[in-house]
C-alpha cells in the first residue's frame, strides 16, 4: 500500500521533468557543414591588423594548430619549440613572431603603423560577413565569409575606419568561408583555408593560411576583435620575398630565416614545409555589397 501511495507523486514528478526537458543540445556534435538559410547578416570591416609578436620570451597569443606541445626534441615539428599563451596554455604555434623583428627593421620599427596606413588608404581592406546570426551571444551555426574590398574609406579622428560605411567587394580576389559557433559572444571556427591580403609599404600580395583557425569576440559596444592563426607555405612566401624591392642580400637573409622557422606539414624526409603564424585584428560594422 505504501508503494502504491508513492506512485501518483512519481508520475507527477516525471511529468514535470518532461515538461522542462530542453531537448537536444544545439551545440552537441560536430559543427554543421552548412547553416540554415536566414536573412540575418552582420558585416564587419577590419579597421586594424597586426602580426602577433611575443609579449615576452616564449609567450605569444595564437592557436595550437597541430595538436602537439612541441619542444626542441620534437621531430614532428622540426624541433621548433612551441609558445605558451599569456593565460598559460601550452602548445601555441606562432613561429612567424620570430620573423616580425626582421620585418620591423624595414619600416624603422613602424610595422604596425605601415599596415594601418595601408588599411586607412584603402589598399588593405578586408571584410568579414557573419551570416545566419540568430543571437549575438549564443548561436550554434554561423557562417563567416571573408572578402577583400575596394574603395577609399572615411577615417575618423581615432585613425580608424568609421563604422556604418558601404563597401564594394573586390570580385577579382578570392573569397574564403567557414562555419563556426558563437558562445557567450565569442565565435570560433576552423580549420579552413583563408586567403589573406597583405600590404606593407610597396609590398602587395595575398597570403594563404592553411588549416586556419579564428576566434572573434563581439564586444558590448558592437565592435569586434579577433585573432587568426594558420600555416603558411614557406616556398610561397619566399617566392613573394624575391619580388620585393629590397636588397638581394636581405632577400636571401629573409629566405634563410623562413626556412629556419618551419614547424608544420613535415615531408617524408622530415622537412617542414609550412610555418605557423598569427594575426590579430579589430573591426567595426559595415555594409558590404557581395
Amino acid at each position: 500500500m505504501r508503494r502504491a501511495g508513492w506512485r501518483p507523486w512519481f508520475l507527477l514528478l516525471a511529468a514535470v521533468g518532461c515538461a522542462d526537458d530542453p531537448g537536444p543540445d544545439p551545440f552537441a556534435g560536430p559543427v554543421p557543414a552548412r547553416c540554415p538559410v536566414r536573412a540575418a547578416e552582420r558585416g564587419i570591416v577590419v579597421t586594424r591588423m597586426r602580426f602577433v609578436k611575443t609579449t615576452m620570451p616564449g609567450v605569444s597569443e595564437g592557436f595550437d594548430l597541430d595538436g602537439r606541445v612541441s619542444g626542441s626534441d620534437d621531430a614532428a615539428s622540426c624541433r621548433r619549440r612551441d609558445f605558451t599563451s599569456p593565460e598559460g596554455t601550452a602548445g601555441v604555434d606562432n613561429q612567424l613572431s620570430l620573423l616580425v623583428p626582421v620585418l620591423e627593421t624595414q619600416t624603422a620599427g613602424a610595422l604596425d603603423e605601415a599596415i594601418q596606413a595601408a588599411i586607412n588608404s584603402g589598399q588593405l581592406m578586408l571584410s568579414v560577413s557573419l551570416e545566419g546570426v540568430d543571437a549575438r551571444r549564443d548561436d550554434p551555426c554561423v557562417r563567416m565569409v571573408f572578402r577583400q574590398l575596394r574603395g577609399v574609406p572615411f577615417v575618423g579622428s581615432d585613425q580608424r575606419i568609421d563604422p556604418g560605411q558601404t563597401f564594394e567587394t573586390a570580385r577579382d580576389q578570392p573569397v574564403s568561408e567557414v562555419v563556426g559557433r558563437l558562445r557567450e559572444g565569442v565565435l570560433e571556427a576552423g580549420p579552413f583555408t583563408l586567403a589573406l591580403p597583405v600590404a606593407v609599404l610597396d609590398a602587395r600580395f595575398v597570403l594563404t593560411l592553411d588549416a586556419a583557425r579564428i576566434r572573434l569576440r563581439w564586444r558590448d559596444d558592437d565592435t569586434f576583435e579577433g585573432i587568426i592563426g594558420g600555416g603558411i607555405a614557406a616556398d610561397e612566401l619566399i617566392a613573394v620575398v624575391q619580388t620585393l624591392g629590397i636588397p638581394p642580400e636581405l632577400r636571401s637573409l629573409v629566405a634563410q630565416l623562413i626556412r629556419g622557422i618551419t614547424d608544420l606539414d613535415p615531408s617524408a624526409e622530415g622537412t617542414c614545409r609550412r610555418f605557423s603564424g598569427a594575426i590579430a585584428f579589430e573591426g567595426r560594422n559595415a555594409f558590404v555589397n557581395p
